[in-house]
């Protein structure tokens, strides 16, 4: 084979082998810039998620809460009618209960102090 066409091999594989690593470098900048507009998607996702109009769970709340107040007013107004009919108790001098007194906590030698010297020593 001649030089030249030597020559002409080699500077096709250099510029095949210069074209190959340049694909593979745009392919390494495309597959990252996929992987950073797939994380701005999903961001953009959620903040679509988290902002979204919240006018039909009020009504859901609203109507929950009418018929909480409505309960508590029927509590309420039963409560009231309970304690209108209840009698009402006085409690005197003579009826009402003495309180109770609390037991003297015990101790080992019954006057209320701890005898330390009954005590076991470390180490002996």
């Amino acid at each position: 084979m001649p030089a030249a066409g030597v020559v002409t091999l080699v500077l096709v594989l250099v510029t095949v082998a210069a074209l190959a690593a340049a694909l593979v470098r745009v392919a390494s900048l495309l597959k990252h810039v996929n992987f950073t507009l797939g994380t701005v998607i999903a961001g953009v996702r959620a903040i679509e998620l988290a902002t979204r109009p919240i006018n039909p769970v009020l009504g859901d709340i609203a109507e929950e809460l009418a018929a909480t107040q409505g309960a508590l007013d029927n509590l309420l107004a039963a409560k009231a009618a309970e304690a209108q009919r209840a009698p009402v108790l006085v409690a005197t001098a003579r009826t009402a209960p003495k309180p109770a007194r609390a037991p003297a906590p015990a101790t080992p030698n019954g006057d209320g102090q701890l005898l330390v010297s009954r005590l076991p020593r470390r180490g002996t």
